[in-house]
């Protein structure tokens, strides 16, 4: 009877010390980790056509070192053209490009003739870092940036009419913008925008008359309405980019 419980002890612990060798050729039957899917619904990029109407201010310009009395530069309204890349959905940046023409007006006396004392063209690029509520379809958004803006083809009436040539040369300068706007999304692509932005903008101009003779205050503001489309990476390559 001894022999038997030994014998029986014995098979035993030889089928235990088995089971692992057995079980590690067996084809395994652990499922595979499941990975978490890639969110594509994150459109990065967002284009926008805009008009976009510039309301210079001009207010506060001097000429050899005097006011301009009813100093004042013309509004605008032109085509403009930005783009948006969002870095996540609350934070993206913006930046627009266009050109628009504008006249300086005034006269050398409180109550004196009103003279043309510039025509210009503004070339004004604007960049803007901003925040987004990205509330649903209705994302309003408050940025701050910077412009810098260049003056092309100046003449001026005024120097003419002075027999003095038209040798106006604006300098280019920059300026603190601030931005506030809001996209309604019709579809997940497409938006309406309207948009608002201040320019903190002042520049000198050089004039037959000596360097730095037109002291003048732009600051300008931009205010625009428009269309936008919104799209991915995956739209134009295979890369996918997920949201954050």
């Amino acid at each position: 009877m001894k022999n038997i419980i030994c014998g029986a002890f014995a098979v035993a612990l030889l089928g235990s010390a088995a089971l692992p060798a057995f079980a590690a050729d067996l084809p395994s039957t652990k499922a595979a980790p499941v990975l978490a899917p890639i969110d594509d619904s994150f459109d990065p990029f967002l284009v926008r056509v805009r008009a976009l109407g510039v309301l210079p201010n001009g207010s506060g310009s001097t000429i050899g070192g005097s006011p301009i009395y009813n100093s004042k530069l013309t509004d605008n309204v032109v085509p403009e053209v930005d783009f948006t890349y969002f870095f996540t959905k609350h934070i993206a940046v913006e930046v627009i490009a266009g050109m628009v023409h504008h006249t300086l007006s005034g006269s050398l006396t409180p109550n004196g003739q009103i003279y043309g004392i510039a025509n210009t063209t503004l070339l004004p690029p604007t960049a803007t870092l901003q925040y987004h509520f990205a509330l649903g379809q209705f994302d309003p958004y408050l940025g701050v940036g910077a412009n810098y803006t260049w003056f092309l083809e100046t003449t001026s009436p005024l120097t003419r009419s002075l027999n003095a040539g038209d040798a106006v040369n604006i300098h280019p300068a920059a300026g603190l913008a601030l931005q506030a706007g809001m996209d309604y999304y019709l579809t997940k692509h497409w938006a309406l925008n309207i948009d608002a932005k201040y320019i903190f903008l002042h520049t000198d101009a050089n004039t037959p008359f000596g360097p730095n003779t037109v002291s003048l205050n732009v600051n300008p503001w931009l205010l625009s309405a428009g269309l936008g489309y919104r799209f991915g990476g995956a739209d134009l390559l295979p890369a996918v980019v997920a949201k954050y």
